[in-house]
C-alpha cells in the first residue's frame, strides 16, 4: 500500500468577477478562445452552476445570469477537465484532470494538488481519474489504478486503496456506498468492502461480486435507489450497454424498463434514479416507475447529455453538443455557454485588420489526410462564428482544411485551403463558393485525379490577388484574381518537373512580390517570381532551394514555417531552428550570394563562443509584430519573442510560467490591434502585445482605456498613429508629462510622468509631429486618479 502525501500546495488568489470574451484586453492580458459548447461535468456551488468542458470551466451565476470564464488564465493550474464536483460543508470544488493533476478552489484560494501525477507507483496509462464521490470530509477518487481517498479538511491525500486481487491495480470507474458497504464499479466487475473496515486499503478488505450475470465484465457506473444497486455493463458495441439492478438479493435486468443504449450516467437526486443515456435521460422513482424523459429540448434540439444535477427545482445538463443546459419546472430549456470556436483543434490561423480565422485540420505525418471534418472559425467583433457542415451543405464532401487567409483589403472575406477538395470562400461568415478544378486554376492531385485538389498554402499579394497552392499537380500555383464576377478570372502555373511530385504547402510572397512555396521533400523551397506579368509565362522564373551551399543552404531536413519581416528578409523555421535569408532580392541572381544564414547568439563568457539561434528546436509558426519583433511558435518549448534581429529573447512564454495551454505550438497570428493569436494542441490563446501591425494605415486615433479609471495600473495605448511616429503627451497646461516613438502604429504610456510619478486626474493631449514640423493634437485622455 502507498500513501500519498501532499506534494505541492499553490496557492492562487482570484477574482471571481465575469471575464466576457466580449471586451478588449489590456496589453499584456491574455484571454482564452475555447470551445464551450461541448461539456462533460457539472456541479452546482450555492448561487453558481459550475460546468466543464474537456479543456476548461465556465460558470453561471445565478444571481445576476453572467456567464465566466475560469480558465488557466483565471488560476486553474493545468488544462483537459475530466470530472468536478462540490462538497458544500467544506466549500470545495474539485477539479480532476484528464492527466490526475488535482485544483480544489475554496472561496477565493485554488490549491494545486500534484500527488497522483507526480507518483512513480503508477504508470501513464493508469493516470486517470474517472468520477468522485464525497462522505463526511472524504472525497473518493476513482482512478485508473484503484481508489484514491481525498481528506478536504486536512487538504491532503490520506489513503489509496488498491482492490485488485493480491493487490493488482484496478481501473475503478465508479465509488458508491450504503449504510453498510462501498460498492466500486470496475473494469473487472464490481466490488464491495464493509464501510467500517479499518483497512480498507488491504485488498483483501474487498470482495468481487460473483453472482452478477457477467462477474467479470467491465461496469463503469453504479448508484443505489430505493435499497435498489443499479449498475452499467459497459459494451464497445454502439447501443449495447445493460444495466441491472439488484433486489431481492438477486440480480435482475428489465430491458423494457432500461434499453441497451449507450449510457453516460447513473445519478440518484431527491429519490429519483436518473438513467443519462447518450441522447436522452430517462428519470424513475424508488418503486421503478418512469416518470419522466427528457429526449428533447422544447423540440429545438436534440440532447447529447454527459452529466446532469438538480440544484432547487432546476435541472441542469452537461451536454456534449450544447454546453450548460437549464430545465426549469415548467419544462423550459435555456442554453448557457461563452462563445467560442466549435472545437479546440486548431491546425492554421490568419488575421487581418479585425477579423481572424482559425481552422481544425491537418496532415499525418506522411502528409496523409486523416479526414477530420471540414470547418472554419472565424473571430470578429470579438465573437466566434463556425462555418461547418451544421451550417453549410457545401462541407459535406470536405475534409482535412489546413490553411486560412483573411483578405486583408476586405477582411470579411475570408478562404481556406482543403487537403482533399479546393478552397472554400467564406464572405461575412457566409459560404459564397467553392473552388475546385472545375471552376479556378487549381489543378487535381496526379495520382488521385478528380475530385481530389490538396490546397496547402494560400496568400494574398499587393494587389490583392490570392495565390494558393496544390499538391502533387501538375500546376501547383494557381492565381485567383479579383475581376468582379463571382468566381474571379484564374490563371495556372507549372513550376518543372521537381514540383510535380511534390506536397507543397505553405506560401508566402514577399516584397519582390516573390512567391516561396514549402516543400515537403527535405529541406526544399520552391520560389517563383512571375515578374509583374501573371499573364505571360514567357518571363517567369522558378528555383529550387536546397542545403547545399550556393543554392539556400537551407539547415536541417525540414521546413516547417516562414514568414517575411519589415525589413524585406525571409525568416525559416525549420527542425534545427531559424535561418534568414537576408538577401531575398538575389535569389536569382547569378552574381550576388542569397544563401539563408544561421543566427549566432554570443556566449559572452570569454570563449569567444557563440551558440546557433534555437539549434535544438522545432521552429513550427513564425508571425512578426509590427515593431520588427519576432514571434517564434516550437513544438516543445512554447512562444519566443524575440527582437528584431533575433539576438534578444524578450519573453519567453511557456505553460509553467504563463496561461499558454500547451508547449507544442502550432500557429501564430496577429490582428489589427496588436493581439498575438497562438494556436496550440490543446486550443487558442491570444496575448496583447505591445505593437500592431505596420500594415496598418493611419487613420482615426484613439487611446484605451479611456477614460482612464482609477485603480488601473496597466499600460494605455494609443492606435492608429503613423508608422514609428513621435509623440509626446502633455497634460491641460501644456506641461510635458511623457514622450517617446510608437512601437508600430501604436504607442504606449504607462500613466506616469517623466519622473515617475502618476498622472492626476485630468485632461491630458497626446501630439504628433505632422509633416511641417508642427505639433498636432491626435486625440484626448481623460484621467480619473
Amino acid at each position: 500500500m502507498i500513501k500519498f502525501r501532499l506534494l505541492s500546495v499553490l496557492f492562487v488568489f482570484i477574482c471571481f468577477g465575469p471575464t466576457a470574451i466580449t471586451q478588449e484586453i489590456a496589453i499584456g492580458e491574455w484571454r482564452d478562445h475555447l470551445p464551450y459548447s461541448s461539456t462533460v461535468s457539472v456541479a452546482a456551488t450555492g448561487q453558481q452552476i459550475w460546468c466543464a468542458t474537456p479543456y476548461s470551466l465556465f460558470y453561471f451565476n445565478k444571481e445576476d445570469n453572467s456567464i465566466n470564464r475560469f480558465t488557466s488564465i483565471s488560476g486553474l493550474s493545468d488544462n483537459g477537465i475530466s470530472r468536478i464536483g462540490y462538497n458544500k460543508e467544506y466549500n470545495t470544488l474539485i477539479v480532476a484532470y484528464s492527466n490526475t493533476n488535482l485544483d480544489l478552489i475554496k472561496g477565493n484560494v485554488i490549491i494545486n494538488m500534484r500527488d497522483i501525477i507526480e507518483s512513480e507507483a503508477i504508470t501513464p496509462e493508469e493516470k486517470t481519474i474517472n468520477n468522485m464521490t464525497f462522505r463526511e470530509n472524504f472525497a473518493y477518487l476513482s482512478c485508473g489504478f484503484g481508489i484514491v481517498v481525498l481528506n478536504l479538511e486536512s487538504e491532503e491525500i490520506s489513503d489509496t486503496y488498491y482492490i485488485g486481487p493480491n493487490g493488482i491495480h484496478l481501473n475503478v470507474f465508479e465509488l458508491t456506498y450504503n449504510d453498510t458497504s462501498f460498492l466500486a464499479a470496475t473494469e473487472s466487475g464490481i466490488y464491495s468492502a464493509d464501510i467500517n473496515s479499518p483497512n480498507l486499503a488491504y485488498f483483501g478488505s474487498w470482495s468481487k461480486d460473483l453472482s452478477l450475470p457477467f462477474p467479470d465484465a467491465t461496469y463503469n457506473y453504479i448508484a443505489i435507489n430505493g435499497g435498489r444497486i443499479f449498475v452499467n455493463r459497459y459494451s464497445e458495441v454502439f447501443a449495447e450497454d445493460t444495466i441491472y439492478y439488484y433486489e431481492n438479493s438477486q440480480w435482475k435486468k428489465n430491458e423494457e424498463l432500461f434499453a441497451h443504449d449507450d449510457v453516460k450516467g447513473l445519478k440518484v437526486y431527491n429519490n429519483r434514479l436518473y438513467a443519462i443515456h447518450l441522447y436522452y435521460i430517462n428519470i424513475y422513482d424508488q418503486e421503478l416507475n418512469q416518470l419522466s424523459s427528457i429526449w428533447t429540448y422544447n423540440f429545438q434540439a436534440s440532447p447529447n447529455p454527459y452529466d446532469v444535477i438538480l440544484d432547487e427545482s432546476n435541472t441542469w445538463i452537461a451536454d456534449h453538443q450544447l454546453g450548460l443546459v437549464r430545465i426549469d419546472p415548467q419544462g423550459l430549456c435555456t442554453f448557457i455557454n461563452p462563445n467560442g470556436p466549435k472545437n479546440a483543434d486548431v491546425f492554421s490561423i490568419s488575421a487581418a485588420g479585425d477579423n481572424v480565422s482559425a481552422v481544425p485540420g491537418g496532415r499525418d505525418l506522411s502528409w496523409g489526410n486523416i479526414y477530420k471534418p471540414g470547418s472554419i472559425f472565424t473571430f470578429t467583433d470579438n465573437e466566434w462564428n463556425t462555418a461547418d457542415r451544421k451550417t453549410d451543405a457545401a462541407f459535406d464532401t470536405i475534409y482535412d482544411i489546413v490553411v486560412t487567409a483573411v483578405n486583408p483589403f476586405k477582411t470579411s472575406q475570408v478562404f481556406a485551403g482543403s487537403w482533399s477538395r479546393g478552397v472554400i470562400e467564406l464572405n461575412n461568415n457566409t459560404v459564397t463558393n467553392v473552388y475546385s478544378p472545375l471552376n479556378s486554376g487549381l489543378d487535381y492531385k496526379n495520382n488521385e485525379g478528380p475530385p481530389i485538389c490538396k490546397v496547402g498554402g494560400l496568400a494574398f499579394d499587393a494587389s490583392g490577388n490570392l495565390w494558393a497552392t496544390s499538391s502533387h499537380a501538375n500546376n501547383i500555383l494557381s492565381v485567383r484574381i479579383s475581376d468582379g464576377s463571382s468566381l474571379g478570372s484564374w490563371y495556372s502555373f507549372n513550376l518543372g518537373s521537381f514540383s510535380g511530385s511534390q506536397d507543397v504547402g505553405q506560401l508566402i510572397i514577399d516584397s519582390y512580390n516573390q512567391k516561396w512555396i514549402i516543400v515537403r521533400a527535405e529541406h526544399s523551397l520552391i520560389v517563383f517570381n512571375d515578374n509583374g506579368t501573371i499573364s505571360n509565362n514567357g518571363d517567369d522564373l522558378v528555383k529550387v532551394l536546397s542545403s547545399v551551399a550556393g543554392n539556400g543552404a537551407i539547415p536541417g531536413n525540414k521546413v516547417y514555417s516562414i514568414a517575411e519581416d519589415n525589413d524585406g528578409e525571409i525568416w525559416l523555421g525549420t527542425d534545427e531552428g531559424i535561418a534568414v535569408f537576408y538577401s531575398p532580392g538575389n535569389i536569382f541572381s547569378n552574381t550576388y550570394n542569397f544563401d539563408a544564414q544561421r543566427i549566432l547568439i554570443p556566449r559572452n563568457d570569454g570563449s569567444g563562443l557563440a551558440d546557433i539561434l534555437f539549434e535544438f528546436e522545432t521552429i513550427t509558426a513564425i508571425a512578426v509584430d509590427g515593431d520588427n519583433n519576432k514571434w517564434i511558435g516550437t513544438d516543445r518549448s512554447g512562444v519566443f519573442l524575440m527582437s528584431p534581429d533575433g539576438q534578444k529573447e524578450l519573453h519567453h512564454f511557456t505553460e509553467e510560467n504563463s496561461p499558454l495551454f500547451s508547449d507544442n505550438i502550432t500557429s501564430l497570428a496577429i490582428d489589427g490591434d496588436g493581439e498575438v493569436f497562438i494556436g496550440t494542441s490543446k486550443g487558442i490563446i491570444s496575448y496583447k502585445g505591445r505593437s500592431t501591425p505596420i500594415e496598418l494605415t493611419p487613420g482615426e486615433v484613439y487611446a484605451y482605456p479611456n477614460p482612464v479609471r482609477p485603480g488601473y495600473t496597466g499600460l494605455i495605448a494609443i492606435r492608429g498613429l503613423a508608422e514609428n511616429a513621435s509623440f509626446r503627451i502633455t497634460d491641460i497646461s501644456g506641461t510635458l508629462i511623457y514622450s517617446g516613438r510608437a512601437e508600430g502604429t501604436q504607442a504606449i504610456w504607462d500613466g506616469n510622468s517623466l519622473s515617475g510619478r502618476r498622472a492626476q486626474t485630468g485632461v491630458y493631449y497626446v501630439f504628433v509631429a505632422s509633416d511641417d514640423g508642427s505639433d498636432e493634437v491626435v486625440t484626448k485622455i481623460l484621467f480619473i486618479n
